[in-house]
């Protein structure tokens, strides 16, 4: 029986220009070897680090998938039933106040779901409605699209909704300084910042600046946007996501603003990862699309082999953004036998498990020759799964995120370079059910790495391949894009 091992070594990329070279053929020969024999295509990707990555790789793209959930479930099925809306639409309706929702624009259809709760409730004219954009965007290459959500998000926003403040999801640390609290007073309680209500302008004059949209300190898009006391505030997430760092800036802020009676109205969309007790909406989202759901549906078992440290995170995902211990999903903790061939052999050949996923990094070097030395170590371990999987199985050998790091060369040469591998990252795929003859692999995206490997050992429609068969226009198409 076919099975299918997917070999990850994260922070591998696309050397880009300026990027120093650490010549990765010459240090991984059994790596380049493979190159050879394999189907070759890459993937777009936006992490720069693996909890994004890991996301991408077990759900996909889940925000039209959390939308679609939201609208179904929530908006025209139980809102007006939903104890959590009541409180809400009754804290909304108080006079004199405004409503505050903050939501992360990865998606221009965000503002459709806004809208329909908003329309739910009978506002008043004069009732003002700001919706607040954390920016979660890893690279400065993400603003242009980011422009447009955003231009397109205030185009069409129900005429109660005004954008307010535009603010990086990082920019507050977990652990929150004072300076960063008198900031975020000034910007969130006073409007006492930057003003720019040509937000594009301000977004193309921060990509100049190489700052990262995640890291953006703030700035306004008008004068009246603050927070005021007594008002509403929601968290617009799609995901249980924790927002604690700008829960406890509200919070503490408030009570130094509002030193008599400071009272504000938190909410949530989705249960939030927090350690404050914020009423929501809806617990969670059912994500049908997991690893664990293909596997249970399909009646295969995965077996993923992980820093122990990692573990717990690649299970939450693997799940479906769901902490549980799932039968079809077991773990194995990187250890020196995976040095040995035959161990290997017997791991992939010999055991019920049909999907295989091998979880490295190579971004936890501190100096450029550390690197090398792993990738080779890494190098290894592969030439034992490629001996595994030769005539047997399907073997993907790709990243989930491109690196960018600045490392010195050496202990002894302190001399510091770029590592830069942002962007594309590259898939290489050996099947032998698949001639290259007749089959090609066509570029995508990270989310499409994972559905290829299960594809090529579950015959289900509904699971998309990178692997298409070859035909002229396609061949066209494939060529024009690269």
């Amino acid at each position: 029986m076919k099975k299918s091992v997917v070999f990850l070594i994260n922070g591998l990329g696309i050397e880009k220009s300026g990027s120093y070279s650490i010549a990765i053929d010459q240090i991984m020969p059994n790596f380049s070897k493979m190159k050879e024999t394999s189907f070759y295509t890459s993937a777009v990707t936006s992490s720069l680090e693996y909890k994004g990555a890991y996301q991408r790789f077990f759900l996909g793209n889940t925000y039209k998938l959390e939308l679609d959930y939201i609208k179904n479930n929530l908006i025209n099925e139980s809102l007006p039933n939903n104890e959590t809306y009541k409180k809400f639409k009754e804290s909304a309706t108080i006079p004199n106040t405004k409503v505050h929702f903050f939501v992360e624009p990865t998606n221009n259809k965000v503002v459709e779901e806004i809208n329909d709760i908003i329309n739910t409730i009978a506002l008043t004219n004069d009732k003002k409605v700001y919706l607040h954009l954390l920016l979660s965007q890893q690279t400065t290459n993400e603003y242009d699209d980011l422009i447009s959500i955003i231009n397109y998000i205030k185009f069409h926003l129900n005429n109660h909704i005004t954008v307010g403040f535009i603010i990086g999801k990082e920019s507050i640390s977990d652990n929150i300084t004072k300076e960063e609290l008198d900031y975020t007073k000034k910007l969130l309680f006073m409007c006492s910042s930057e003003r720019w209500s040509e937000t594009d302008k301000k977004l193309l004059n921060l990509k100049e600046q190489n700052i990262r949209p995640c890291e953006v300190k703030g700035f306004c898009t008008n004068n009246d946007c603050y927070i005021s006391n007594n008002d509403t505030i929601v968290f617009f997430n799609t995901r249980r996501d924790n927002y604690d760092n700008f829960i406890t800036s509200i919070l503490n802020n408030s009570k130094e603003m509002y030193k008599d009676t400071p009272n504000l109205y938190l909410y949530s969309l989705v249960s939030l990862f927090s350690k404050y007790a914020i009423p929501s909406f809806i617990d969670n989202i059912k994500y049908d699309n997991n690893l664990s759901e293909i596997l249970s549906r399909n009646n295969k078992k995965a077996l993923i082999v992980s820093d122990d440290k990692n573990i717990k995170l690649v299970n939450f995902y693997a799940n479906g953004l769901n902490s549980i211990n799932n039968p079809n999903i077991s773990f194995v903790r990187k250890d020196d036998n995976l040095y040995n061939k035959e161990y290997i052999n017997n791991l992939i050949n010999n055991t019920i498990y049909d999907l295989f996923i091998f979880d490295y990094h190579m971004d936890t070097s501190s100096t450029v020759n550390h690197m090398k030395e792993e990738l080779s170590k890494i190098d290894t371990i592969l030439g034992n799964i490629i001996a595994a999987c030769v005539n047997k199985n399907s073997l993907i050998i790709t990243s989930l995120y491109g690196l960018k790091k600045e490392l010195p060369i050496a202990d002894y040469n302190t001399e510091k370079v770029i590592i830069n591998y942002e962007m594309q990252i590259p898939i290489f795929l050996f099947d032998y059910t698949y001639p290259r003859s007749k089959y090609d692999l066509f570029p995508g995206e990270t989310d499409d790495i994972l559905s290829t490997a299960l594809k090529c050992i579950i015959n289900a429609p509904n699971i998309n391949t990178l692997l298409r068969p070859k035909t002229i226009v396609g061949s066209v198409f494939k060529s024009f894009i690269r």
